[in-house]
């Protein structure tokens, strides 16, 4: 049986959410088939998801502490794999390492938009490519990011992988469930300027005045705080759509968890949404505040184009299975640890 070390790097000290909650949902997944022993080393003060079937061991947390120890670590360990849920592996690893990219804003100039104004360091990018070099595999979760990855490493043998996120499935909507959808419009993740909630708040005012029963915005994560993942289900399978207008994503898990919970979803017109949803989300230009309203008040108003995507998202949403990331990461570790 393999020894199996997953980098539990992306907990950290509050709620599990986005990128951490995919892992853990991956790892949950990947322990349940019972063919390796999963060993998940967890930073310091992070948060346990206490996953069954995965041991904990306390790991180092900073830059040069991983660099330093982490080898160390898994040599005691005994580890076959590290399996990293971030880019920034160990470059003098004991064993054959993973790296996960979830994306490189900085190969994106509508990031460095006076309205955006996102900056990454020098040193920063030196030592994720750098990363992403040393390990005998990249993983990738869409095809997007994966060609980024591609740009940024430069090696034409550079292993890259696409495994998508996955989500827990809620039940299949009915065509009553959906049109009892009242509460407000959901939108998930943290205020940052990529994620475009200004455009938002200005286009549903300007839907508003359009139609006045229009439903207000739920924003839930940081500077709004975050809720118990039973009240997220809660709100997944009770909003009138998940929006979700970001400027830029790596994957976009909202996205796929408004389809999954049987959410019409609104979306941002981007590559790795478009991935995910197929046709089965309303697209609009993310800098197109009349065309983010004009959504609104469609989803809204129009209740056969809401059925529509509620049950052709949903049966999209099926191809995400976190079984599916298990089988997909079971089958690279097979092929790494030989």
């Amino acid at each position: 049986m393999l020894t199996i070390a997953f980098d539990g790097a992306c907990f950290g000290d509050g709620p599990t959410t986005g990128v951490g909650r995919a892992f853990a949902t991956g790892l949950a997944a990947y322990a349940a088939r019972g063919d390796a022993d999963c060993v998940l080393l967890l930073p310091a003060n992070a948060s346990d998801p206490a996953i069954p079937g995965v041991r904990t061991v306390k790991a180092p947390r900073g830059a040069l502490r991983r660099q330093l120890q982490l080898p160390r670590l898994l040599r005691t360990l005994r580890a076959d794999l590290l399996h990293s849920s971030v880019a920034a592996v160990p470059l003098r690893a004991p064993c054959p390492t993973i790296a996960t990219v979830h994306d490189l804003p900085w190969l994106h100039d509508e990031l460095r938009a006076p309205d955006v104004g996102e900056r990454t360091s020098r040193w920063r990018i030196f030592a994720t490519v750098r990363a992403l070099r040393s390990a005998a595999a990249v993983l990738a979760p869409s095809q997007f990011t994966a060609r980024d990855a591609r740009i940024a490493m430069q090696r034409r043998d550079a292993r890259i992988v696409v495994v998508p996120h996955g989500t827990t499935l809620g039940p299949a909507p009915t065509d009553a469930a959906i049109d009892a959808r009242s509460e407000p419009f959901l939108v998930l993740g943290d205020d940052r300027p990529r994620k475009n909630r200004a455009r938002l708040v200005a286009a549903w005012q300007r839907a508003l005045s359009v139609r006045p029963s229009l439903p207000p915005l739920r924003f839930v994560g940081p500077p709004d705080g975050y809720v118990a993942e039973a009240e997220k289900l809660r709100l997944l399978a009770s909003c009138r759509a998940l929006v979700h207008v970001s400027r830029f994503e790596g994957f976009g898990l909202p996205v796929l968890e408004g389809l999954a919970h049987g959410a019409p979803v609104l979306c941002s017109d981007l590559p790795p949404h478009r991935e995910i949803a197929g046709e089965h989300a309303e697209f609009v230009p993310p800098t197109d505040v009349d065309a983010i309203a004009a959504g609104l008040v469609r989803l809204d108003r129009d209740r056969d184009r809401r059925r529509a995507l509620a049950h052709g998202g949903h049966a999209r949403a099926r191809a995400f299975a976190p079984e599916a990331v298990a089988d997909a990461w079971h089958r690279l570790h097979t092929e790494l640890a030989r």
